[in-house]
């Protein structure tokens, strides 16, 4: 009795992580509100029909973020905000802040994560308004297997600076692999 209880308990807990994964990771563009930790993530679409591109701002690109090691998407609307982004990718380096005007400006942050080697790049391709919805378009590039790469851990990030809108965030993955044959 007590095996056939850990059994469903183990099914049921691999289970929510399978779904949770799913539902986490689920490649349609959507729309959210930004969460309380700055984080942003896909909740629901829009028609691309009155699109309007958005300018934006690189503060700062690395391949060795210090804080994040999974795939996440930050904003800061505040300086306060901006100094834990800037604290995931630098980390103790004393590199100092830009400075941003939040009364016209916000902040994204964009991270891949952990890499086992190099050759893997992040940056924000695109930004895009589209009705009360702003899409963050992110390439995310891989090595191919031809490629030579360094065999050192990365963690690329980039972070830019975008003008201020009261629209939900939204973010679209592109991944590619480059080829080196």
């Amino acid at each position: 009795m007590r095996r056939e209880f850990l059994i469903i308990v183990n099914v049921a807990f691999i289970s929510m992580i399978v779904g949770g994964g799913l539902y986490y990771f689920a490649p349609s563009p959507q729309a959210t509100h930004t969460a309380s930790d700055g984080t942003f993530a896909t909740v629901s679409s829009a028609s691309a029909k009155d699109s309007q591109t958005i300018s934006f701002d690189i503060l700062d690109i690395g391949t060795r973020a210090a804080g994040v090691t999974a795939r996440k998407n930050y904003a800061a609307y505040s300086k306060e905000d901006f100094a834990k982004i800037w604290k995931m990718a630098h980390g103790t380096d004393r590199m100092p802040i830009p400075t941003v005007d939040f009364s016209k400006n916000f902040v994204i942050g964009v991270f891949s994560g952990k890499q086992s080697t190099g050759g893997h790049t992040i940056e924000v391709a695109k930004v895009t308004d589209i009705g009360n919805i702003r899409t963050v378009a992110v390439a995310l590039t891989s090595p191919g297997q031809n490629c030579i790469v360094t065999e050192a851990l990365t963690n690329p990030y980039q972070i830019i600076v975008v003008p201020f809108t009261y629209a939900d965030l939204t973010h679209e993955d592109i991944s590619t692999t480059v080829s080196c044959s």
